[in-house]
């Protein structure tokens, strides 16, 4: 790889990272959007509804892209659809909270449904063409650097949108703040494109250039049978779903817990922001010393406490429990998202690696159906049964994050 393309690529992808941070805090689906959905009157059932349409449906659809995907020696143009396809989307929900006066709140919600398919299919299709083009684009010793950089910059990103979002939701009604928030989200994300428009991506001829979607298909049982690493994350990822797709769920029992108010939303909100900014200090090191696996295992073991903890402490000072349950969220989900892509790219290879981003998520069934059950689940059993089936879960895939070798990695 040419050092001087690594490093102009490295700043795209900085450039990136720093403006998405402004749009994940606008739209951000674990407090923001059940916000939203609260407000217009949704219950427990529309909160697991619209978390399986942003966490489930792209996992669901990321092998089909791949398989699409995978034989273009270019991926940069599809990269770039994928996100304007976002933008597009994010207008569309402010366009929506705009006609308030003239929809029924039913059809709002069904509405909000639509856009946000959109919005979070699209991602998938632009992710599996950046987890692509990053390994690809940036040297092994730069690319460590990175994944610690992108969190930085994306937290800092996160905390100053994270004050405005607070004092729009303070200072505007609904559906105004909403409304703004949105807009905003969907400029933020076209500024964040214009990184990748600059990006200088090097074709890569790989063993499927020839081959149709279906053919590419085909060597899915293959990989399966012969890569452990594969397997085994992908079984990580499944167990660990029970745990972090329940973290929506939070802001439902914080509203059954007390009098919850748009206030309190940008309040968690920068709360859990804080908590992935301070950890941040943290991933540099552990990733020296233990890689990314150790950051996964860091991830684990916070992830399948707080369904525990939010159980406990939801009966004794509600308001400062949720302090800290997404403070703690914040820092789980700092360590998801460098733990993740980073053990992603070290078990693939230049060649394979937007087939194994797909593969992982089509398999991901955990994170495309669980939130949907859990809805129905705890509006008829309540909270304790899903909290701790998704502690425990969650604190088995240890058992598989232990056979992981990413040391091996030709990535």
């Amino acid at each position: 790889m040419n050092p001087d393309n690594s490093q102009h690529n490295f700043k795209a992808f900085a450039w990136h990272a720093s403006w998405l941070g402004f749009t994940v805090t606008f739209t951000e689906v674990n407090i923001v959007l059940p916000g939203l959905i609260l407000e217009v009157g949704g219950s427990q059932i529309h909160i697991g509804i619209l978390t399986a349409i942003m966490v489930g449906a792209p996992m669901l659809t990321q092998l089909l892209f791949a398989g699409f995907l995978t034989p273009k020696a270019r991926k940069k143009p599809f990269l770039l659809l994928g996100i304007y396809l976002r933008v597009g989307a994010l207008s569309g929900v402010a366009w929506t909270l705009s006609q308030i006066a003239n929809i029924d709140p039913a059809f709002m919600i069904f509405l909000v449904y639509g856009w946000m398919l959109i919005f979070t299919t699209s991602g998938a299709f632009a992710g599996v063409s950046y987890t692509d083009i990053l390994g690809k684009s940036i040297s092994g010793d730069q690319r460590k650097r990175f994944f610690v950089l992108r969190q930085f910059l994306s937290s800092i990103g996160i905390l100053i949108s994270a004050l405005i979002a607070r004092e729009l939701l303070k200072r505007f009604a609904y559906p105004m703040n909403y409304e703004i928030l949105f807009i905003a989200a969907a400029f933020t994300l076209f500024l964040a494109s214009l990184g990748f428009i600059a990006l200088r991506e090097q074709p890569v001829a790989n063993r499927y250039e020839s081959s149709s979607a279906l053919e590419i298909f085909k060597f899915i049982p293959a990989y399966l049978r012969e890569d452990a690493n594969l397997r085994n994350f992908i079984l990580v990822n499944n167990l660990t779903g029970f745990a972090t797709t329940l973290t929506p769920f939070y802001v439902v029992l914080a509203r059954d817990s007390y009098s919850l108010g748009a206030s309190d939303i940008g309040n968690f909100l920068l709360i859990g922001i804080s908590g992935m900014i301070l950890s941040n200090l943290l991933w540099s090191r552990v990733v020296k010393k233990h890689s990314f696996k150790g950051v996964l295992v860091v991830w684990i073991l916070i992830g399948a406490s707080l369904p525990v903890l939010a159980l406990i402490l939801s009966t004794w000072a509600p308001y400062v429990m949720f302090q800290a349950i997404f403070f703690l969220s914040g820092v789980a989900i700092s360590a998801q998202r460098i733990s993740q892509g980073g053990v992603l790219i070290e078990i693939s290879e230049n060649d394979n690696r937007a087939l194994y981003s797909g593969i992982n998520g089509a398999f991901n069934l955990t994170i495309a159906l669980f939130p949907l059950i859990s809805g129905f689940v705890i509006a008829w059993l309540g909270y304790a049964p899903v909290f701790i089936l998704g502690s425990i879960a969650m604190l088995t895939a240890l058992i598989f994050v232990r056979r992981l070798d990413c040391e091996t990695s030709k990535a």
